[in-house]
This record gives C-alpha cells, structure tokens and sequence, in this order.
C-alpha cells in the first residue's frame, strides 16, 4: 500500500439527510478515480461502502463507512455517513475528523431537518462545506427550486459556483 505524507491526506465526510445519494455519490467518486473498476449502485448492493448484509436488504446505510481513492497524489478519505435521523450521532462523529464536509441535498424534495442539522453541526466545527445537488435527473427536479430552498434555508453562507443547463431527463 501507497504510504502518504500527512499532509496529503485529506479526510471527506459525506452527510445529508437519508436517501439524497450520499453513498451513491461515494461510489461515483470512487469509480471516477479508478479507485474502483465498476461503479457500484445501491439498488444493485454493490456499492463499495454498503457492504453489511442488512444495510444491502433496506438500500439504507446504516453505519459509518470509509473508502479511499488518490486525486492530485493527495489521498482522499470518504466517510459515508447515515442519513437517518436515529444515527445522526454517527455523522457528527465523522465531522469531528474531516477535513471538509459534502453536504449533499436530493433535488426533489430539496433541504430537509437532518440536512440544517448537519449543516449546524458543521459550522459549529467550523468546518468547510460544499454542497451537492443530487438526483438533478429525477421527475420534479429543479435546479432553481432547490436553490431558492436552500438560499432560504441556509441564507447568504450558501452561493452557488457550478450550475448545470437543463431539468430532469434534459
């Protein structure tokens, strides 16, 4: 195994509220790194952070999970955390460790109580926060909505620095 300076080793906690496409999002990262050679879908169970029978059965992550991939010679540690509100202990034990959170944030249904209260828990860590806005190819997703939502929610600390062109399929 590859050893790494400590000072190119950064630690990624994914956390958002359940079902956003945390672990999907983990799995992506991972196979657009060639961390992995197959991209892993929670549907299928064969998400790389998914891996407890139980957690395959209910498409649900239910403990903390980590993987690794290598970007710009820097080792990036994800942290996959649970999205339900029963295991938020769970996530804010991995903010205590990272480097930076990805808060990421279903485009349908926009931010939810567990989504303010990571965000909370993050900026009393003082921690970095990049938002993702995920599943923008679902039926009633919309960029602008989920944006107003979020501006709304989290106020100006929130400016958006990628849009993407097109809704749902398009």
């Amino acid at each position: 195994m590859k050893v790494y300076d400590a000072d190119h080793i950064r630690n990624v906690v994914l956390v958002g509220h359940s079902g956003s496409g945390k672990t999907q999002l983990a799995s992506a990262l991972l196979f657009d790194t060639d961390a992995v050679n197959r991209l892993g879908r929670v549907d299928e169970g064969t998400t790389v952070t998914d891996y407890d029978d139980e957690e395959i059965a209910r498409k649900h992550t239910l403990s903390t999970a980590t993987a690794y991939a290598e970007w710009n010679k820097t080792k990036i540690n994800l942290i996959d955390t649970p999205g339900m509100a029963n295991f938020f202990s769970d996530a804010c034990t991995a903010l205590r460790v990272a480097d930076a959170a990805l808060v990421v944030v279903d485009a349908v249904s926009g931010p939810e109580v567990l989504t303010e209260r990571v965000w909370a828990a993050a900026a009393e860590l003082e921690l970095p926060c990049l938002v993702v806005l995920n599943r923008l190819d679902r039926d009633r997703a919309s960029v602008s909505r989920s944006l107003s939502s979020l501006q709304e929610t989290f106020g100006r600390t929130l400016a958006p620095i990628q849009l993407q062109i097109g809704e749902e399929k398009n």
